[in-house]
């Protein structure tokens, strides 16, 4: 008998003439395993329903068989999916604007794991005793502010460009470790937990509480979609609409809360009654105790003291070294590899832009890293080059409504900017009027403005802007001929 249940359905909605969603919703390896996805396509008559028809077909191809771990398997998946929408793009002039976006999801009930590959503005949620959280990012203009809590979901559901989508699967060839492609993670999945996958043709036209209020009612997992996508074609239904449900069926057992009490901070046990003792043996073992209490308040007071000590001596020693970040403590969550934040006082990025300013051709080298910036980098006239590696040095903001500017070049002369990828804020680079910017290998993802200078046209000539690529009426979501 299997540990999930599972249920998935699409509609057309009230004002689409065909349906270019598709879903998966399957058992797959064991009766505790299901891969449900949810694929939306893109590029209107020309090619939307093919290319949610190949990344279904090639996902579930390649998750047939177990071969790694779940994550891996479904992150590669996705590529191959996307690979092969773009070889056919390439075959088929008429198809030359088709993608689509997805959400793919490996549950597994039995370990209480949940591994996900996101693309786009589907979504996954996950409703456990009452509350509904978002487990995925929109990568779409209006969700992004949205995430950021700088639009309501009021607003981001009537906002004119909620359409605009940032990523997509199989307009361009992509690897498994390109950066700002996929977004993926793990996180738990456990008994009577519930998980929603769907379409913005559904988010679009219903809340999350009247999502919560769908889920929280005692229906069957086939009777709540059918209900979720009658909300959604009753307050408007714009769009295919597509509901994709599991729910974890197994019961805690002793050996599941032993194994999450484990990972927990272990509670103090409260004492269990002894059996009674004579007065002359109590009093014996209260002097004992207290002798041993005394003991060890004198070993901690010691400890104590030579700590305090020790700061003390060591702030008067090396004051310079008080205001240091260690770069350990400066790692944040994010969907890329691994990142970094500057903040002010960072060392490494400090020691980084010294090396340059000291060395005869004044070149920042920098590695391949993704940097969450607080405030802007401050580059001063000394710099003539800021290099990248290879393998692309990203640049995003920790905060977008705090942090709109990437890099400031104060340099009145020639300054050379390659590898690098600028992603998230309202100004890329901003310059004198007298800087000569050569850009090469530089993507400016989701930013504004990607220069705020006037140079000229020819400066460009090396540069991958892609801010404007997916605002065109005929790649956009949802926009018809």
């Amino acid at each position: 008998m299997n540990s999930i249940q599972i249920a998935g359905q699409t509609d057309v909605g009230q004002r689409r003439n065909d349906n270019q969603d598709t879903f998966i919703c399957s058992m797959i390896w064991a009766e505790s395993n299901a891969l449900l996805v949810v694929i939306d396509g893109v590029g209107g008559y020309a090619g939307g329903d093919r290319a949610a028809a190949i990344a279904k077909e090639s996902i579930e191809q390649y998750m047939a068989t177990p071969n790694g771990k779940p994550l891996s398997m479904l992150r590669e998946a996705v590529v191959f999916a996307n690979n092969r929408i773009n070889d056919q793009r390439q075959q088929e002039l008429r198809l030359a604007q088709m993608c689509c976006v997805l959400t793919a999801v490996v549950a597994d009930a039995q370990s209480g794991k949940l591994s996900f590959v996101h693309v786009g503005d589907t979504r996954l949620y996950r409703y456990r005793q009452g509350t509904l959280e978002k487990l995925t990012n929109d990568h779409s203009l209006v969700g992004i502010r949205e995430d950021a809590n700088e639009l309501t979901e009021a607003e981001a559901m009537q906002h004119p460009r909620r359409n605009e989508i940032l990523r997509e699967v199989g307009s361009t060839e992509h690897r498994v470790d390109d950066p700002d492609f996929l977004e993926s993670g793990e996180t738990d999945f456990l008994p009577g937990d519930q998980l929603l996958l769907c379409s913005d043709g559904l988010t679009d036209m219903i809340t999350q509480a009247q999502i919560k209020a769908v889920l929280n009612r005692t229906l069957s997992i086939d009777e709540q979609s059918t209900e979720l996508i009658r909300i959604a074609n009753e307050q408007g239904g714009n769009d295919n609409i597509t509901v994709v449900l599991a729910r974890n069926k197994l019961t805690p057992s002793p050996s599941t809360r032993v194994e999450k009490a484990v990972e927990a901070p272990t509670p103090k046990q409260p004492l269990t009654p002894a059996a009674p003792v004579a007065s002359d043996t109590l009093s014996t073992k209260k002097q004992s105790t207290k002798r041993s209490l005394t003991g060890l308040w004198s070993v901690l007071g010691l400890l104590v003291g030579g700590l305090i000590a020790g700061i003390i001596w060591y702030q008067f020693q090396s004051p310079h070294q008080a205001d240091l970040v260690s770069t350990d403590s400066l790692h944040t969550v994010s969907s890329e590899p691994s990142a970094v934040t500057i903040a002010s006082g960072m060392s490494h990025f400090d020691s980084l832009l010294q090396t340059a300013y000291r060395s005869k051709d004044h070149r920042l080298v920098l590695p391949a890293d993704t940097f969450r910036l607080d405030k802007p980098l401050f580059l001063t006239d000394s710099l003539l080059t800021i290099l990248g590696d290879k393998k692309l040095t990203v640049f995003m903001p920790v905060d977008t409504s705090r942090v709109q500017v990437a890099l400031r070049i104060t340099r009145e002369d020639l300054v050379r900017v390659e590898n690098i990828v600028i992603a998230g804020f309202k100004t890329g680079i901003e310059t004198t009027p007298k800087t000569k910017l050569q850009l090469a290998n530089v993507s400016f993802r989701n930013v504004a403005l990607p220069v705020n200078a006037v140079i000229r046209q020819d400066t460009f000539r090396n540069a991958v802007v892609e801010i404007s690529i997916k605002n065109q009426p005929d790649s956009s979501k949802r926009v018809r001929p």
